[in-house]
């Protein structure tokens, strides 16, 4: 194999790793998450899923990235387990267990993920709940001059 593409390979493993990284941040910050809505702190969650929005957007090129690697190394495959067969068999341990990190980093991301989403979804529902008995639902939560933004917010929930 020609020295290219063993710098190809090797950049193209130093990519993945970066990319399993930005996901081992983000279990960091889905506890960090999860933390806030067991506490209840509106402010610091605020912060978490801004620093969570940030280490997300570093994964936005992705699939591009990997497309262009397939590209330079002269392989195409759709998913990163379907492609390691076709690279050289030197190479294919490193990537393996490369792809086998990301398997359980996704599954704790997941999981965390999940519990997040569950656990707002209980404390929407009690908020919701107890709104209901105050019967709280039919009061105006905006003074004079917010009608005209109100009207302007149906108007543009109707269009769509």
């Amino acid at each position: 194999m020609s020295d290219n593409k063993l710098q190809i390979l090797e950049s193209f493993y130093q990519y993945l790793h970066s990319i399993l990284d930005v996901y081992t941040d983000l279990v960091d910050i889905l506890k960090k998450e999860l933390e806030c809505i067991e506490k209840d702190d509106i402010e610091k969650l605020d912060q978490v899923l801004k620093s969570k929005q940030a280490v997300l957007f570093q994964t936005k090129s992705f699939d591009k990235k990997v497309s262009e690697y397939q590209t330079k190394l002269g392989i195409s495959a759709n998913k990163l387990t379907e492609m390691i067969p076709l690279l050289p068999e030197e190479s294919r341990l490193k990537f393996y267990g490369l792809v086998g990190q990301f398997g359980q980093t996704i599954e704790e991301v997941n999981f965390y993920k999940e519990k997040c989403e569950t656990l707002l979804q209980s404390k929407l529902y009690t908020i919701d709940k107890a709104l209901t008995k105050l019967d709280v639902t039919n009061n105006k939560t905006y003074n004079k001059d917010a009608e005209k933004v109100q009207k302007s917010i149906k108007s543009f929930e109707t269009k769509i």
